[in-house]
């Protein structure tokens, strides 16, 4: 019985021994991480929007059905002439109607359309940026540890064909093409972000593949894929973080680009939707509360991205 606790206690130990160290460097990593300033902010924007996305109705004033002066469905009755002829309204604070940020021609609330369009666009964001690096990294990986053969001259090749193609053109192309949806919009992107990450990452490999560390698995027998995935992977798994982040921020912003110029799915939420709206419908120079809500949402989605990515290349690379 005492050596079944004793083998309990080498066994506690034996893992503690093993993961102390790696719970140490996270948390020098997170120590680091937080002198920025800048990727705290970006960590704190984004945290407000995904609880936005998580649990929209808690934050919204109103449902998106809701319209002014009306109220919440089932509605009863129709809107005057006069009533039709003052949207799209400015802010109102419960006189006739409570809508922070005004609202649209109509007569849905800013305010909440912006709050319930954060959930597709952190969707998008992360989705498209998630396959990016799922794409990217593993081919990077490969073309590196297989540096000056035909299989890296065959990616590497591949890479500057998808070099040539206009990035907006092609993701124009490619939907109209598939059908205008959300998966349609996030494989598109997905397919033309990788690319930088394909090539950073190769560069990282072929260095890496050159440490001792490799030489030695190498020299105990273990696989090609075992070291790749084993040995060489987790060091450059940093920077592909940052470039998720960099990719993310790229995908919400292309998202709105297509869905300004028609090419989005009209029937989800978005900050895009609400921007080709604005302009379709003649407000710009109207409706200041309809045009700057949505622009600066999506500006602040991807600005904390990028502030997130910059942080974390330079905690990843100190000496930067």
């Amino acid at each position: 019985m005492a050596t079944g606790q004793g083998d309990t206690e080498t066994d506690g130990e034996s893992y503690t021994r093993r993961w102390e160290p790696r719970l140490e460097r996270l948390k020098r990593g997170w120590s680091r991480y937080t002198e920025h300033n800048i990727g705290v902010l970006g960590l704190v924007i984004l945290g407000i929007f995904s609880l936005w996305a998580v649990v929209p109705g808690v934050f919204a004033p109103h449902s998106t059905d809701w319209i002014a002066y009306l109220g919440e469905p089932p509605i009863q009755s129709r809107l005057t002439a006069e009533q039709v002829r003052s949207l799209p309204h400015p802010p109102a604070f419960g006189d006739p109607f409570f809508a922070p940020l005004g609202t649209n021609a109509n007569g849905n609330g800013i305010l909440s359309l912006v709050i319930y369009s954060a959930s597709n666009a952190m969707y998008i964001g992360l989705a498209a940026g998630l396959l990016s690096s799922l794409v990217g990294v593993p081919l990077g990986l490969i073309s590196g540890f297989y540096g000056d053969t035909w299989i890296d001259e065959a990616i590497q090749r591949f890479v500057d064909v998808m070099y040539g193609l206009p990035f907006l053109p092609f993701l124009i192309v490619l939907v109209a093409i598939r059908g205008i949806t959300t998966t349609n919009i996030i494989i598109g992107i997905a397919v033309t972000s990788w690319l930088n990450n394909c090539i950073t990452i190769r560069g990282e490999t072929l260095s890496l593949k050159e440490r001792s560390y490799v030489e030695s698995a190498k020299v105990a027998g273990a696989s090609d894929t075992r070291i790749i995935f084993r040995h060489i992977m987790p060091n450059v798994l940093p920077i592909s973080f940052v470039f998720l982040a960099q990719d993310a921020a790229g995908a919400v912003i292309a998202q709105a680009s297509l869905a300004y110029l028609g090419l989005a799915d009209f029937t989800a939420n978005s900050w895009g939707i609400m921007l080709e709206n604005i302009k379709s419908q003649g407000y710009i120079f109207d409706a200041w509360w309809w045009l700057l809500p949505p622009g600066i949402a999506l500006m602040l989605m991807a600005a904390s991205f990028y502030f997130i990515g910059f942080s974390m290349e330079d905690v990843t690379n100190p000496q930067r």
